[in-house]
């Protein structure tokens, strides 16, 4: 189901930001300089896990950083090859299980990040402890693990819990983006994003991608790091506009 939402929303998904080109170089600063002051600098291996279209990809790629790429979703794995090309940027990018990383090899780099609140799509802390130890065997002792996620713990449950993301504008066309989560108890909830697309001459279609998030508590995703085998775990939160955890191979 979450490689199907990313596929429908690779196309679009740059709208979701205010300013998608000064989030990459936001982001790409942000976190080299995150991953310098922890002893991996320009040239070191970055595995981006959760690549996306790219947001942290590309804004590393700028930095010196050697990135290779991942995602579950075809769809956006491919958006972000025709971004690399557009920028005339190089990235080795493949479609890969955040849960196994069944394609890269072990203490293959230095640094993996996974970002955007990507691993509470993980479902159950079975699959964040398959993830966490996948991030493991293919870090090489003393790498890094790099997590942004929501602050779930500090997040009221509300239903339904609407929120905008605000009205863009691109090559004529307007369009209006909207997330809708449904709390279902205190530790899941389905979203919906409404993408809704109006053409110059005011015609408008609306499409409805519907994903499942866990609500998983960044004191939960620690004691998962550890069990992992992670050791020194800090928290972030003046990084980028989630919290970012850190957490080093021993």
């Amino acid at each position: 189901m979450i490689a199907s939402f990313y596929d429908e929303l690779a196309p679009f998904y740059h709208l979701l930001y205010g300013d998608w080109e000064a989030a990459l170089a936001h982001q790409g600063r942000a976190l080299a300089g995150l991953l310098a002051r922890h002893g991996v600098g320009p040239g070191a291996q970055v595995l981006d896990a959760a690549c996306g279209i790219g947001t942290q990809t590309l804004g590393l790629l700028t930095y010196g950083y050697r990135v290779t790429a991942s995602d579950i979703s075809p769809g956006a794995a491919g958006r972000l090859r025709e971004e690399l090309v557009h920028r005339r940027l190089q990235a080795e990018v493949r479609v890969d299980d955040l849960r196994t990383l069944a394609l890269a090899g072990d203490a293959s780099v230095d640094a993996l990040i996974a970002c955007d609140n990507s691993v509470p799509h993980l479902l159950t802390e079975d699959e964040l402890l398959q993830a966490f130890r996948s991030a493991h065997r293919c870090l090489k002792p003393g790498g890094l693990v790099v997590l942004s996620v929501r602050d779930y713990a500090a997040t009221p449950r509300q239903n339904p819990d609407v929120r905008p993301y605000g009205l863009r504008y691109e090559n004529g066309q307007r369009f209006l983006a909207t997330q809708v989560w449904e709390w279902d108890g205190d530790h899941h909830y389905d979203l919906r994003i409404y993408l809704t697309r109006e053409s110059a001459d005011g015609h408008c279609d609306t499409r409805v991608l519907s994903g499942r998030y866990h609500a998983v508590t960044i004191d939960q995703l620690m004691t998962l790091l550890h069990v992992a085998g992670f050791t020194q775990m800090e928290r972030h939160d003046d990084v980028l506009f989630q919290p970012v955890l850190l957490a080093r191979k021993r």
